[in-house]
């Protein structure tokens, strides 16, 4: 695969690509997080592109000039309604619409935020796995003109799962034990016992146990006394 893949911990109206994707909602609407930071750096005449284009169906995506951003142009990802979630399904067919977009720009440079996140309330973990998985499937052909994709991501924590994700599926190496997905774990060899589990420790003795006798509290005796007599 000739097309390179990169994480980069920034700002996504910093970096300096050819476009830059907008986690969109699917009126074009450009209120907060990735798509409100966007908007107030490349200025109210993307919002006003976004406008005339209208609602657009979910899991499609379209493009804008970039404003006053270093990328020349914005492809906006329609993950979700306004107001609403975001599904994998949304986020999968849009970032399949992305690749095709930046393809008939002739793209070279391509950063994505991680898509359906923030406002539309998506996994990290689920939201890595659609778009390292359709980036790949999309360059692994080298039919493409696109050079370069960077998965941007300004919060540390979403980076760290991100990063996480990446290094399993680009670079092939072992997940950390530590933020590893049991899922995401190589199966154990055919016929191999799972450990058994560790045995656990007794009840600590107390005032209610039950005794040799059978019962709780005092045990019974044996043999058994004479029968009690009758009151009178």
């Amino acid at each position: 695969m000739k097309t390179q893949l990169k994480m980069m911990k920034a700002d996504i109206t910093s970096v300096d690509a050819d476009a830059i994707v907008n986690s969109a909602n699917n009126d074009l609407v450009m209120g907060g997080g990735v798509s409100g930071a966007i908007r107030r750096v490349a200025g109210q005449a993307v919002q006003d592109e976004c406008h005339k284009i209208g609602t657009v169906p979910l899991g499609t995506a379209v493009v804008t000039t970039g404003g006053l951003l270093k990328a020349q142009w914005i492809i906006h990802a329609a993950v979700n309604p306004l107001g609403m979630w975001a599904d994998a399904k949304s986020v999968r067919n849009a970032t399949k619409a992305v690749l095709k977009r930046a393809d008939e720009k002739q793209i070279k440079r391509l950063a994505f935020p991680a898509l359906g996140t923030g406002a539309g309330a998506l996994a990290v973990e689920r939201c890595a796995d659609i778009l390292i998985e359709e980036v790949m499937k999309h360059c692994e052909t080298d039919q493409t003109p696109l050079e370069e994709v960077m998965f941007v991501l300004y919060d540390e924590k979403p980076f760290a799962i991100f990063e996480e994700k990446f290094k399993v599926r680009v670079l092939g190496e072992a997940p950390s034990p530590e933020v590893a997905d049991p899922r995401s774990l190589p199966e154990p060899p055919p016929g191999t016992a799972p450990p058994a589990a560790a045995a656990p420790p007794p009840p600590p003795p107390g005032r209610n146990d039950r005794r040799p006798g059978g019962g709780r509290g005092r045990p019974r005796r044996w043999p058994p006394g004479p029968p009690r007599r009758p009151a009178s």
